[in-house]
C-alpha cells in the first residue's frame, strides 16, 4: 500500500472481529511505531499489549476505582459498566505510554509529540496490514487507577489506548471529513 493511500484510507474502527491477531504481527506494528520522529532520540515510548483476560482485568481494576470514587451511585454504575465494555471492544489493546521525569518542559513536549507520532505510525502500520484500529484517550488515560495498573512513574503518562483487531466485514468505520489545509506559502517564486 502506498503511503498517501494509507493516509487517505485509514479509518477509525467501530467494530472488531473476535479473532486475535498473532503476536508476531503486533510486534511488527509496534516496531513500526518506534520509527517515529524523535528530536533528541530519547525514545520515550513504552508499549503494553493486552489480550485475552488481561483486558477484563484492566476493566475490573478501573471499574472498581470508578465505583469507589464517583459521586452518585447511578453515575458510578453507568461509568463502571461502560469501562468494562470499552476494554473488551477489540481483541487487543496497545497502550502507548510516554516515559519521562517532567524535569525539562521542552523535552516533555517533544517526547509527547514523538509518542503521538509513534501512535500514528502504529495506526498506519495496522491499516497497511489489514487490521482495524481505534485511538482512544479520555478519562481512562488520566485516572489514577490506570496509572497504578500500568505502574507509571511520576513523569509518565498514557498517550493512547489503541484498540486493534481484524475488521468486521461491512461494519462502518468513522472518518470525519477534513477541511482543506490552511497553508501560507512564503518566499516561493511562482
Amino acid at each position: 500500500m502506498e503511503l498517501i493511500e494509507a493516509l487517505a484510507t485509514r479509518r477509525t474502527a467501530n467494530a472488531f472481529a473476535s479473532a486475535c491477531p498473532p503476536r508476531e504481527q503486533l510486534t511488527r506494528r509496534i516496531e513500526a511505531a518506534t520509527w517515529a520522529p524523535n528530536p533528541r532520540l530519547t525514545q520515550p515510548w513504552r508499549f503494553e499489549v493486552l489480550a485475552g483476560e488481561e483486558r477484563a482485568r484492566l476493566g475490573e481494576h478501573l471499574a472498581a476505582a470508578i465505583e469507589r470514587d464517583a459521586g452518585s451511585p447511578d453515575r458510578a454504575l453507568r461509568l463502571a459498566d461502560s469501562t468494562r465494555v470499552k476494554v473488551l471492544r477489540s481483541p487487543v489493546i496497545v497502550v502507548v505510554i510516554q516515559r519521562g521525569d517532567g524535569a525539562d518542559s521542552e523535552r516533555t513536549l517533544e517526547d509527547y509529540a514523538a509518542c503521538a507520532c509513534a501512535t500514528q505510525n502504529l495506526l498506519l502500520a495496522a491499516h497497511a496490514e489489514g487490521l482495524a484500529a481505534r485511538w482512544s484517550t479520555g478519562e481512562m488515560a488520566t485516572m489514577p487507577a490506570a496509572r497504578e495498573y500500568f505502574a507509571l512513574g511520576a513523569g509518565d503518562r498514557i498517550i493512547a489506548y489503541v484498540y486493534v483487531g481484524y475488521p468486521v466485514a461491512g461494519a462502518p468505520a468513522r472518518r470525519a471529513e477534513r477541511a482543506p489545509a490552511s497553508v501560507m506559502f512564503r518566499g516561493f517564486a511562482d
